[in-house]
Parts: structure tokens; sequence; C-alpha cells
């Protein structure tokens, strides 16, 4: 689409170029044209290029591009029409002859070679005939045919260099972000491929682990039972009662969260900041009952709706990591969320702060783009899927230092972006 409306605009240049000169040649170069043959040349490139605009606009409702035959045949009838003015006017000996590489240089750009060098053999052959037929050059003072040939040869030169700047030079740029952009979907089906890798993995494990669980879950009950029992108060058991309701309740916990899995996320809906925020802060706060969480919304945010699935998912990854770097300090971790303005859309941002160690340098150059070791023994891998999980939401998570100590982790997310997602 970019190629066929850039020959579109170009030859609007040329005409405009070619009827200027027609009309000033006579006067500023003493050269008489044949007129008439001329202006029905340029009549029907003017009513070509109206057809080319109405293939845009084709092009452009069908969300389509047009094929390279099609580009191949633009630029045939634009060699053509170039090698009927060059018949009136002088064919080889005229000094805008080599008009002819530009055009090729063009082909060149946005062509394959086969289709190519078909073009340049068709070009070779008609600047052969033009060698032999050609209407001559009427000149008004035949005695200043150099000096015309040369002011010529500087125009073509001037012309040519401003055509292949400005169409080859700018289509060159078009190409190379279009390669740019085709980079990066690779990485991003190269990021989803390891996403499934993991989530299949994943599944596995939650399948397996269930037994064990169950397992877990009737000793747990047992050992309770004893501990709870008169008859067994004086055994060793009845000490750990308090560690033994915990460990059931830990594991009633790890048996809802893999019921969780067998949701379909996507038909849940949206809901609302203010109504999700206290029921997710509990679930969190009953896997981490050692660690203290603040929360809070800003009125604007909490009236925003998210997809409480994915979005929870990545703040559990967060929070995780914040409470096992905070490893038990004093201050509690903070989860924060406001809905910002100033971007070009509105941003929903989540904060979540913690007072532990911070993030080396070299470790957060790499977190969230691929699995890495972290010194507190674990691999990356949650920061990895939750930034996948993010960038398919049209967000992006990133780390900074707190100011009071420790990491604070953000995660953006653009609200169009996700109403588009959740659409």
């Amino acid at each position: 689409m970019v190629s066929l409306r850039r020959l579109f605009w170009l030859r609007w240049a040329l005409l405009s170029a070619q009827a200027t000169m027609l009309l000033t040649c006579e006067a500023l170069a003493g050269v008489i044209l044949p007129y008439r043959p001329l202006l029905i040349i340029f009549a029907l490139q003017t009513l070509f290029n109206l057809m080319t605009g109405l293939r845009l606009h084709l092009h452009s409702s069908d969300d389509a591009a047009p094929s390279d035959a099609e580009l191949m045949g633009q630029l045939m009838v634009d060699l053509t029409a170039l090698s009927a003015i060059l018949f009136f006017t002088g064919g080889a000996t005229n000094p805008f002859v080599s008009f002819y590489l530009p055009g090729l240089a063009i082909a060149a750009a946005i062509l394959p070679w086969r289709m190519v060098m078909a073009l340049a053999l068709f070009a070779l052959a008609c600047y052969s005939v033009l060698l032999l037929e050609y209407v001559p050059l009427n000149l008004i003072n035949p005695d200043n045919a150099v000096n015309y040939h040369l002011a010529g040869m500087w125009l073509n030169f001037v012309a040519s260099a401003v055509m292949i700047a400005f169409f080859v030079a700018r289509l060159s740029g078009v190409l190379r972000q279009r390669d740019a952009q085709l980079s990066q979907a690779q990485e991003q089906l190269l990021r989803e491929a390891r996403v499934e890798a993991l989530n299949a993995q994943a599944a596995a494990v939650a399948h397996e682990i269930g037994t064990p669980l169950s397992t877990l879950a009737v000793i747990a009950g047992e050992l309770r039972g004893d501990a709870e029992h008169r008859q067994h108060g004086a055994t060793p058991v009845a000490g750990y009662l308090a560690d033994l309701q915990t460990m059931e309740q830990q594991i009633e916990l790890c048996k809802s969260i893999l019921a969780r899995l067998r949701e379909d996320h996507a038909t849940v809906a949206p809901q609302a900041i203010a109504s999700w925020l206290p029921a997710f802060v509990e679930r969190w706060q009953l896997r981490h009952p050692q660690a203290q969480l603040q929360a809070s919304a800003a009125p604007a945010a909490a009236a925003q709706e998210i997809e409480p699935a994915r979005v929870g998912q990545i703040l559990t990854i967060l929070l995780d990591n914040a409470a096992r770097s905070q490893q038990g300090a004093t201050p509690p971790l903070q989860l924060s969320i406001a809905l910002e303005s100033g971007t070009p859309h509105a941003t929903l941002c989540f904060r979540v702060a913690d007072h532990g160690g911070g993030i080396a340098p070299l470790l957060r150059q790499h977190l969230g783009e691929a699995p890495v070791a972290s010194s507190h023994g674990g691999q990356g891998i949650g920061a990895y899927l939750a930034q996948s999980t993010a960038l398919r939401m049209g967000g992006r998570l990133s780390w900074h230092d707190h100011a009071g100590g420790g990491t604070v982790a953000e995660l953006r997310l653009p609200l169009a972006a996700r109403a588009a997602a959740g659409a």
C-alpha cells in the first residue's frame, strides 16, 4: 500500500513538471515541441493516475495490499509513457533519456528481482529503439544545441537525485520499520510459545499435586483430631495444635487454588477495583500470614474495571516476590493503584513496594524478559510469566529502586488496550 501510494503522488509530481516544461520550453530553451501528441500522452497519464487513486481507495477499503504484479504494471506504464514522450522529443539525444534509471531504482526497491530484470530488459529495448527511431528536436537556434543539452543533463541529474532520495530512501525507511516490527512479532511469538509451554507444565503439575495434597489433608486432619482429643492431651502432638490448624488451612488454600485452575478465565466478567481489591488482599494474606499488606486505590482508579484473573495473577507474583525479598521485615508491603491521564491513553498503574534488599542492576535488566535466578532462590519464572501476561494485555512491568530502600514493581495497563482485550 505504501509503495503504490508513493507511486501515485510521484506521478502527479512528474506530470506537473512535464506540464511546466511543455509551457516554458519554447520560451526558455528555444525548443519547439510537438504539443498535440505530448498533450495526448499527458492526458492518458492523468487518466491512468486517477484510476490508480481509485485502486488505492479500494485497497484501503478492503485493508489489502497491492500485489507485485500490480506494482510492476504501474511501473511498466510509466516506462512506456516516458518512452513515448522521448520519442517525440529527440529520442536518445534527449538529455532526459536517463530517466529510465530512477524508474528501475524504484522497481529494485519494491519488486522481486525477476520482475526488476523484466522491467530492465523492457527499458533497454525502448532505449535501443529510441537510438534509431525518434522525432528530432526542433531548435530555434541549432548553434545552442550543446548548451541546451548540458542544461538538460543538469536538470535530469537534479530531478533523478530528488526522485531517488524521496522515494527510494523513504521506502527503505518503511522497509526497515517493517523488518523491526516483524522481528518484534517474532520475539512475541517466541515469548508466547514459552508461556504456553510453562502453562502446560503448570497444568500437569497441578494435576499431579492433587493427590499428595489430599493425602496431606487427611493426615493433618487426623493429627489435629488427636491433638484436640482429651484422652490424647498428654501426648506430644497436643503442643502442635495451632501449627496443625495452620497446616490444614494452608492445604485447603492450596486445594482452592488448584480448583480455580479449572475455571475458564476468559468467561470471568470484569470487576470494579473497589469490589475486587478487598477479596484479593484477603486471599493473599491467607497465603502469607506472616506478612503485612496495605492496599489502597485512588477514587478514580477504584471505579475502573479490570480482568480479575489476569491482573490478580500478575499482582500475586509481584507480591510474592516482594514478601520473599522483605523476609519478615517490619514495614508492611504497599499496594497502591492510581489512574494516570498524562499519556495518550489513560493508564492504570499498580505499584507494589517493599523494603527488602533491592534488585541488582544486572539482574533487573533481564527480569521479566527471561527466567533468571535470584539471590532469594527463585528462578524468575513468575516475573517472566507476569511480564508476558502484561504484554498480552497491552501493558508492561517495570522495576525501580524504592526511595526508602527496597524495590517498587509497577504494572501499567492502558485503559484502551485493556478494554480491547476484554472485548
